[in-house]
């Protein structure tokens, strides 16, 4: 009995050292969106009222929230997070109020992380569900959005001023289907197969995945200059993913206008392999520059990548994707502001939408400004603007050509015009 007595005592001094090594986080936000989407076809509704029908416009209400907490010991730390968004989509946890299905509750994060210094090597192996472990675009989010998290291994190396971060990144599972290996329903991590499914090219299964490596160099030329650059290699062994054509939301559809329909159709990103070349630098007077280059696969239109196409030759299209964006201010206390401004260009087939900024899209070119204002400490205020225009023109399936050519004939003048303002409001602690 008095050893029990001992151990149950050892046990409560042990659990609270380690629930003072804990720290919660968590944050709470609202979010007001304006979007105009413009064909440029100015086509009206001549079957009712004569109105037009060539600009959607979208509103919306939503909020999000997160609750996390760390901790650690010796060589360990750990993570666990919820946040809102359980339903939604990958890169944006903000939901639309509606009547419970609001309700729904997404796992953000559960990781651990073992940590180890070899004299001048610094060494980080994160398991589990995590924040991206690669240095991105954070402010622009060029290449990855913010808000995705990931499943599957991540490396961090360090040695000085030289660093690589590399990552084994789980994406779910494929099922083949008869007929072709495009196509493919992706679906969760795992999978049932027997010796004869898998000797059959047709219906093979495996698991989806992303290869990150990413080598790193820091430089610190003053107090307040820094700069880091970084070349990034991901090969994306992934497929049954497209990039909507046309960029911005969903595209107008009313039969019933003066002008046919706009062209439409979806880009298959099928096993992409993608170059990284990004530069952030640290200034003076709180400025800051980020410079983020991506160049993937070559592809082309043709009838094994956008569906509904005859010919087997069509035009190539743009596998890259920039931004030069500039920033002043930075929101640490009460009183202060930010404002930034980047211009980004994606190509189609350079950047997977669903990984991606969740507003500014393949196919997409055109203007960011930020702003931001901090009320009170960890209350701030945020503004965001978008002009954005659809990059390349080429007709998809359904328009006058089906061969990748440009818009002729109707929808000559088709152009995609999207403006978009958001406002921002949310705490943090």
């Amino acid at each position: 009995m008095k050893n029990l007595l001992v151990l149950a005592v050892a046990t409560l001094f042990a659990t609270s050292a380690f629930a003072a090594e804990m720290k919660w986080n968590g944050s709470a936000g609202w979010r007001y969106t304006s979007v105009n989407q413009n064909d440029q076809l100015n086509s009206v509704d001549n079957t009712t009222n004569n109105k037009d029908v060539s600009t959607s416009k979208f509103r919306a209400h939503q909020i999000r929230a997160n609750l996390g907490v760390m901790g650690g010991w010796e060589h360990v730390e750990y993570g666990f997070g919820l946040r809102t968004g359980g339903a939604g989509t990958v890169n944006d946890d903000y939901v639309t109020v509606q009547q419970g299905q609001d309700r729904a509750i997404g796992l953000e994060q559960a990781w651990f992380r073992y940590v180890r210094d070899f004299g001048s090597l610094d060494l980080g192996l994160t398991v589990g569900r995590q924040k991206n472990v690669l240095a991105t675009d954070s402010q622009w989010e060029t290449l990855f959005d913010n808000d995705v998290r990931w499943d599957g291994f991540g490396w961090n190396f360090k040695f000085g001023m030289f660093g690589l971060n590399a990552a084994q990144y789980v994406l779910g599972s494929v099922q083949h289907t008869a007929g072709t290996l495009t196509g493919a329903t992706r679906g969760a991590s795992s999978y049932t197969y027997t010796d004869s499914s898998q000797s059959n090219a047709q219906t093979t299964q495996r698991f989806q995945m992303l290869y990150a490596f990413q080598p790193y160099m820091n430089w610190k030329f003053s107090d307040e200059i820094e700069a880091m650059f970084s070349v990034g290699y991901y090969k994306w062994v992934y497929e049954g993913d497209t990039n909507a054509i046309g960029g911005g939301l969903g595209l107008n559809s009313n039969a019933a206008g003066t002008v046919p329909v706009i062209a439409n159709g979806n880009f298959k990103m099928d096993n992409k392999a993608q170059w990284d070349f990004l530069l952030n630098v640290s200034l003076p007077y709180n400025l800051a520059f980020t410079g983020d280059y991506v160049k993937a696969d070559k592809a082309a239109y043709n009838n094994l990548t956008v569906a509904g196409y005859a010919g087997t030759a069509g035009a190539d299209v743009s596998s890259s994707a920039w931004t030069l964006g500039m920033t002043y201010g930075k929101l640490r206390k009460a009183q202060d502001f930010t404002i930034g401004y980047a211009y980004t260009t994606k190509g189609i087939g350079s950047v997977y939408n669903t990984f991606a900024n969740d507003r500014f899209r393949a196919d997409d070119k055109g203007h960011t400004v930020l702003l931001g204002y901090s009320m009170a400490d960890n209350l701030h205020l945020g503004f965001r603007w978008m002009s954005l225009s659809e990059k390349e023109r080429i007709a998809a399936s359904g328009a006058a050509a089906t061969d990748g050519s440009a818009y002729a004939g109707t929808k000559a003048n088709q152009q995609q015009k999207v403006s978009l303002w958001e406002l921002t409001a949310g705490v943090a602690f």
